[in-house]
């Protein structure tokens, strides 16, 4: 299932990872504890948009108990099942980032779709890249996103990309993958995003907030 667009192939955890990843070094492109960050809020919305999950009050909720086969997804619905209570989005953002190391599976879910391959660093801190089978392939979702927000009214986008527009911009990708005009087009689309979409936004600019908080510190 993709991100509820009619314009892409990818799911939007997927889409975001290729978006943040250069195509050809495998690289990604900004600090990858604040790539984690919204990759969390991707996958998670993924959950939504299946109806799996919903927000509520700022809380996560199990809607949909069933596994659907689909490894990443079904591990976020039986990690959330599996707590008690309902906790903050906040939360499970930190916690996909902190503990379930967000990025390699998001990855390797690619790289089993044939779209990226992995690749371990060979120095001290043994950093992972991710470099494109077909760097046109993987660099689509940019270019794709790029187009619809330069020729289409925020009004006119589906949710899914709105998301998709929203999470690239709070993650402040650098100059080098969107130009300013597509960034101030990113900021707009927070304002047409649902409430449980923008609930989700804001909890992912919140942890961004503090994972800067904490590096300047």
């Amino acid at each position: 299932m993709t991100y509820h667009s009619a314009h892409s192939a990818y799911r939007l955890a997927d889409a975001l990872f290729l978006i943040g990843h250069d195509e050809f070094s495998g690289k990604p492109h900004v600090a990858i504890d604040r790539l984690n960050c919204a990759l969390a809020g991707a996958a998670l919305a993924e959950l939504i948009f299946e109806r799996r999950i919903t927000i509520d009050n700022g809380g996560v909720i199990a809607i949909d108990r069933r596994l659907w086969q689909e490894p990443l997804t079904d591990l976020l619905v039986t990690e959330i099942m599996g707590r008690e209570g309902v906790h903050p989005t906040r939360l499970w953002i930190r916690y996909l980032r902190d503990h379930l190391n967000i990025q390699e599976r998001v990855g390797t879910r690619l790289a089993t779709a044939g779209v990226v391959r992995r690749e371990q660093g060979r120095a001290l801190r043994r950093s992972v890249r991710w470099p494109a089978i077909d760097p046109n392939q993987a660099a689509s979702p940019r270019v794709r996103l790029t187009a619809l927000l330069m020729r289409q009214q925020r009004t006119e986008l589906d949710p899914g990309t709105l998301l998709l527009a929203g999470l690239t911009g709070a993650v402040g990708f650098s100059s080098n993958v969107f130009d300013d005009q597509v960034t101030a087009r990113m900021r707009d689309c927070r304002q047409f995003l649902p409430p449980p979409l923008d609930g989700l936004l804001s909890a992912v600019v919140a942890a961004l907030d503090a994972a800067t908080v904490t590096v300047r510190r």
